[in-house]
């Protein structure tokens, strides 16, 4: 066996919702790694072990950050099976009380079907189990505790640890959810456009399930983004250090700060929605300073000189509804009226939903919702 990829070149790749590659990749800088460049849905970098963890902690918007264990040409299903069985000491990396999973991706190769390419894979991770154990570990899609990533495009191999083991959109805050829950990712992505650092109080006025306001939180606190999560799969990865480990955490730990009384606000229309919110609010640190209020935006009191980051129901997410353009023409009213000098972020579902809000939009920029692409509005009022 010959040291693995990342181990030589300290390379890694990180996986980000598409529209937000620029913007993960600014982050990864400020964590301290060497961005060596961006591709749809991801960003190549370079760090020390130590920036690796920090990245691993703190970043908000990678929902994947992948070590590659080897890479290789790989023109037959024979090949891959053959380099993945001779280049990766499958039993050195994990045992066989510990199930594993494997995520694929074929596209323009000798191999045409992604879920095929991954059951070569896992026989070739079984078959050197049995080699040595005579026995196989248990293969779960559902709840591995190891993930592997396998990508062949043109023909070329590369086979990843995943160093999570599931998204990191995960945070573990979300206790539950209301209907068509915002992906935390592109929550703290909203913040980041956003520019919003505390100078004045965020109102999210129709904050479902509270997304939007945890994500607020965890940044205005800098409270890390794997701070209920822990270390993940990262405790698999040859020479994993975890005095070093503790000592990322500890700092991170350490920077977490108390909002002001008052600075984070949010209300929804449905009272579960906001049980649902303060349940998910009080898991995180100081979550209980952040302000609920049953209530239509349209009731709320006036919000003079406040950021407001919503994101209101639209069509494609909860079912097409007659009222939808009635919700946003009542919307741009809030703002308009009760909101003055403030600038508000609104995620609509498409471009004709912002005209809706019968407002000048200072700028608008395509976001992905999952699948739906969707359109960021920044809103000055004076």
């Amino acid at each position: 066996m010959e040291n693995y990829e990342y181990q030589k070149h300290q390379k890694y790749f990180a996986q980000v919702a598409g529209t937000l590659e620029k913007h993960a990749a600014q982050e990864l800088g400020e964590l301290g790694a060497e961005v060596l460049g961006e591709v749809p849905r991801g960003v190549r970098f370079q760090c020390d072990s130590e920036t690796l963890y920090r990245v691993l902690y703190c970043s908000r918007l990678a929902q994947r950050v992948l070590a590659p264990l080897i890479s290789f040409n790989c023109h037959s299903d024979k090949y891959l099976y053959k380099l993945a069985r001779e280049r990766i000491d499958w039993t050195g990396l994990f045992d066989l009380s510990q199930k594993f999973a494997i995520e694929s991706n074929v596209s323009a190769s000798q191999i045409k079907h992604s879920l095929y390419a991954g059951q070569i894979l896992k026989d070739a991770i079984c078959d050197s189990f049995r080699d040595k154990f005579q026995a196989r570990p248990d293969f779960s899609s559902s709840a591995p505790d190891i993930l592997f990533n396998l990508h062949i495009h043109e023909n070329f191999a590369n086979i990843y640890l995943d160093l999570a083991g599931i998204s990191m959109h995960k945070r573990g805050y979300r206790k539950a959810a209301a209907d068509a829950p915002l992906q935390e990712t592109l929550a703290a992505g909203l913040i980041r456009l956003s520019g919003w650092n505390g100078e004045k109080p965020l109102l999210d006025p129709m904050c479902g399930s509270g997304t939007i306001l945890c994500e607020a939180l965890m940044h205005l606190c800098k409270i890390p983004a794997a701070y209920l999560r822990g270390e993940g799969a990262l405790r698999f990865l040859p020479h994993f250090d975890p005095l070093l480990w503790q000592k990322v955490k500890r700092e991170a730990d350490g920077a977490i700060q108390i909002p002001e009384t008052g600075m984070i606000k949010g209300s929804d229309i449905d009272e579960i929605n906001i049980e649902i919110a303060r349940e998910n609010l009080n898991s995180l640190p100081h979550g209980r300073l952040v302000e609920l209020r049953q209530s239509p935006f349209q009731s709320l009191p006036e919000h003079p000189n406040h950021v407001i980051i919503t994101n209101p129901p639209y069509g494609v997410r909860i079912g097409e509804t007659k009222s939808i353009g009635l919700l946003y023409n009542e919307l741009g009213d809030f703002l308009k009226q009760k909101c003055p000098h403030s600038e508000a972020y609104v995620l609509c579902g498409n471009a004709t939903l912002v005209s809706e809000l019968r407002l000048r939009a200072h700028w608008k920029k395509n976001l992905k919702n999952g699948d739906i692409t969707t359109k960021f509005a920044k809103i000055v009022i004076k």
